[in-house]
């Protein structure tokens, strides 16, 4: 039986429906793997917004794998878990001793570091955080009967995988509605199954020299967040985070690079004589053009707001723009 836990520490703020802008990634980093995820700054942190996929520690060295759950679950050492839920696809699971880098069979062994070098695996109040950012920017889900005060888990979540529930404000409701924040929370679950729930760890355990520890999770029947804890040996997806003020310009360089003239009334042009996958996405996420090259026509558009997305052919860098058609 889970033991849950309100958010009863973030009920301070009120959430405003409606103030939220739609969010898009604001960079790209890379992990020791050379696995490349974006992440979006959300005030003082910046949240990788993909599940992360590394199989060694920051050292390099390797998570071991297994194929069992069973024993996966007997273990108290580090082990990641591959799950294919088929529609939603595959995801890594790791267990919190790989999250922890804690060994209960050697307590003398160093603590490896999961994260990339620069980010972390995100503690209990890093999460507090990001939950009152996303309250005070009014990401709380309109109608939500569900623990309103931290209602935000709709915005976080994908806008596809939920299982369906007919609760105005609920996750699984209206899924064209969801991730305005961009945290792109996928439903892969875990107790109840794909579509059901996104569970993410901590980092923090539950109590000292407890076998238990923190996590995070959506589900699709409530529209909020909340906090739970569990046995370490189990799996969970995981997030990393970083605080935005070690975020560095080679990490962020949708800054750097210039995109003109803006706004604009037809030819849009990225600065420098790169090749570039151009896709241009409307405020509420729909892609509406795609281009290769450094230009593009936007001429035949609506005036309104829009998202473009540029990947560099040469390096696969992603570069993102909120760009004004007049």
């Amino acid at each position: 039986m889970k033991k849950l836990f309100l958010l009863s520490a973030l009920l301070i703020f009120a959430c405003s429906y409606g103030q939220g802008e739609q969010l898009y990634a604001d960079g790209t980093a890379t992990d020791q793997d050379g696995n490349s995820f974006e992440w979006i700054s959300y005030g003082s942190q910046d949240w990788a917004i993909e599940n992360a996929e590394v199989v060694t520690y920051r050292d390099g060295t390797p998570i071991p794998q297994l194929t069992d759950y069973t024993e996966f679950y007997n273990l108290n050492t580090g082990a990641w878990l591959e799950r294919d839920f088929q529609e939603l696809g595959k995801t890594k699971y790791y267990n919190w001793y790989a999250v922890s880098g804690e060994n209960d069979n050697d307590p003398n062994t160093p603590k490896k570091e999961l994260a990339p070098e620069g980010w972390r695996i995100p503690d209990f109040n890093d999460w507090v955080i990001l939950v009152e950012y996303l309250q005070e920017q009014g990401y709380c889900a309109n109608g939500s009967n569900y623990y309103i005060s931290n209602a935000v888990g709709k915005s976080m979540s994908s806008k596809t995988g939920w299982s369906y529930y007919n609760t105005e404000g609920a996750i699984g409701n209206e899924l064209t509605s969801n991730n305005l924040s961009g945290f792109n929370a996928f439903p892969f679950g875990n107790s109840i199954g794909a579509g059901g729930e996104a569970q993410f760890w901590t980092s923090t355990a539950h109590w000292e020299k407890s076998n238990e520890a923190w996590w995070y999770w959506m589900w699709y029947q409530g529209g909020y967040i909340s906090r739970n804890f569990n046995y370490k040996r189990t799996g969970r997806s995981v997030r990393f985070v970083r605080n935005t003020s070690t975020a560095s310009t080679e990490n962020n360089q949708s800054n750097t690079i210039t995109i003109y003239p803006n706004p604009t009334t037809s030819i849009l042009t990225i600065k420098g004589s790169a090749e570039y996958n151009i896709k241009v996405y409307d405020i509420t996420g729909r892609k509406i053009m795609t281009h290769t090259g450094n230009t593009i026509d936007m001429s035949n558009l609506s005036p309104a707001t829009y998202i473009i997305k540029a990947v560099d052919n040469s390096n696969n860098e992603e570069f993102t723009y909120k760009v004004i058609k007049d």
